[in-house]
């Protein structure tokens, strides 16, 4: 009974943290580039974590083209169209995207608030994004994503090397089935580090 006890009580003061970090699967690893995925709980809908380590440039350097949502059809894999719809200082912004779609699936479109937090003083960077899918009327053609919610996690780990974490999680509505959007859960954040890891390389030269 007794060593029934003590593994119940070591069960109740795990780190809840340390147990969501074991539900990941490492899908891929390439170009120093880490993807993991996962289920959530009801949701048929897996999510994603992509993690980067950029070496040569600043913590500032890396959220600025993060925060350039206007330049978004070079940094987010398939975005085809981006705008800032309301900027509201410097680490504030609603924005609009499309995402282009395989036929004959429909191309799918979004719109996130964008909130930024800079903490550890200055070494390390919030960036969260929530749905704001009903700040404009649909489009004619689109489907309107109106779930989804994630964030980047920039910190410097030393002098001119910053890790990035890009983490979401989302519906892209429609009839499109799971397996389907899940099938691309890997190839597109992939696809977003290395445009963030080359845009970062011409800011270098």
């Amino acid at each position: 009974m007794k060593i029934i006890y003590l593994i119940l009580t070591g069960l109740l003061y795990l780190n809840p943290n340390e147990y969501q970090d074991r539900n990941w699967k490492l899908r891929k690893e390439e170009d120093g580039i880490i993807i993991y995925t996962r289920s959530v709980p009801g949701s048929s809908f897996d999510e994603f974590k992509a993690i980067v380590l950029i070496s040569n440039t600043s913590l500032a350097e890396v959220l600025g083209i993060i925060l350039d949502a206007n330049k978004y059809p070079r940094l987010i894999a398939d975005c085809s169209e981006a705008k800032i719809l309301v900027q509201k200082g410097k680490y504030y912004d609603i924005h609009y995207l499309r995402i282009r779609s395989p036929w004959p699936i429909k191309d799918r479109d979004a719109i996130y608030e964008s909130t930024t937090t800079i903490i550890n003083g200055g070494k390390q960077a919030h960036v969260s994004l929530s749905p704001l899918g009903n700040y404009l009327d649909e489009k004619e053609n689109l489907v309107r994503m109106y779930n989804g919610v994630g964030y980047w996690e920039l910190e410097e780990v030393e002098k001119q090397s910053i890790k990035i974490t890009y983490q979401f999680q989302g519906n892209p509505g429609g009839l499109i089935p799971a397996w389907l959007s899940n099938s691309v859960i890997v190839a597109n954040p992939f696809k977003t580090l290395q445009n963030l890891k080359n845009r970062v390389a011409e800011i270098v030269d």
